[in-house]
C-alpha cells in the first residue's frame, strides 16, 4: 500500500538523495551537479512558498514531488510549479507518480491555486518521453515551450549560509534591487554560458519522472 506525506525540514536528506537521483537520469549517465542536504533543507525551511511531498511503501520511501509557488496575472492569483517528480525504478508503473500528482492537486486545492504547471524539455525529447501519458492522465495540457536566463552566471557568488529570519530567495531578491539591469552584453554572455543563442529557444530542463 502506498501512502503520502508533506514532506518537512527532515525529511532534507531523503528528499537530497531523489533528486540526486532524478538529475543523473535527466543527465544521461553524466555526471550531474545535485543539490547538497544543507541547500536542500534551508529550501524546506522556506514556508508558504516550497511544497513537496514523499511517496512510501509501507516505511519505504519510493517518491517524491516538489512544487514551487508563485503568483502571476495570467494565473489570476497564485499558482505552482511541479519542479521535481522522482519515483524509484522498482516501483514505477504502479500508481506512486499519479499518488504524488493527487496529493500536490489535493494542496493547490487547500492553497487556492489557480492552476499546476510542469517545465518540460525541447520536442522532440518531449513527446517521446514515458511520461508524457502519466501527465495527459491526470488531467495537463501541453502550453509550448519555456525559456530560461541563468542569473548565476550575471551575478556575484552565492553566500553560503542563510542569516536567521531571511530565506535565502530574500537575500537574492535584495541583490537584484540593488543591482543595476545588466546591459546587452551581459545577456548575451549569459546565454551563451548556458548554450543558448539570442536566435533559439531553450526550455528550461524537464524535472518529471
Amino acid at each position: 500500500m502506498v501512502t503520502t506525506r508533506e514532506v518537512s525540514v527532515d525529511d532534507a536528506p531523503t528528499v537530497t538523495h531523489m533528486v540526486a537521483a532524478l538529475a543523473a537520469e535527466l543527465g544521461g549517465g553524466q555526471v550531474q551537479a545535485g543539490p547538497d542536504t544543507q541547500l536542500v533543507a534551508e529550501l524546506l525551511a522556506i514556508e508558504e512558498r516550497i511544497y513537496g511531498f514523499l511517496a512510501f511503501a509501507e516505511d519505504r520511501p519510493v517518491g517524491v514531488i516538489m512544487l514551487s509557488e508563485s503568483a502571476a496575472l495570467f494565473a489570476r492569483g497564485r499558482y505552482a510549479t511541479i519542479t521535481e517528480l522522482y519515483v524509484v525504478p522498482d516501483q514505477r508503473s504502479s500508481g506512486v507518480a499519479m499518488r504524488l500528482i493527487e496529493a500536490a492537486v489535493g494542496l493547490g486545492r487547500v492553497k487556492a491555486w489557480g492552476q499546476l504547471e510542469l517545465a518540460a524539455p525541447r520536442q522532440p525529447m518531449w513527446s517521446r518521453n514515458s511520461s508524457l501519458a502519466l501527465y495527459f492522465k491526470a488531467g495537463f495540457a501541453e502550453i509550448g515551450p519555456r525559456l530560461r536566463l541563468p542569473l548565476q552566471c550575471l551575478a556575484s557568488p552565492r553566500p553560503q549560509g542563510i542569516a536567521k529570519g531571511r530565506s535565502r530567495l530574500d537575500s537574492r531578491r535584495q541583490r537584484g534591487l540593488s543591482r543595476s539591469s545588466p546591459d546587452s552584453t551581459a545577456v548575451r554572455l549569459a546565454l551563451e554560458a548556458a548554450g543558448q543563442s539570442l536566435g533559439g529557444a531553450d526550455p528550461r530542463p524537464w524535472r518529471g519522472r
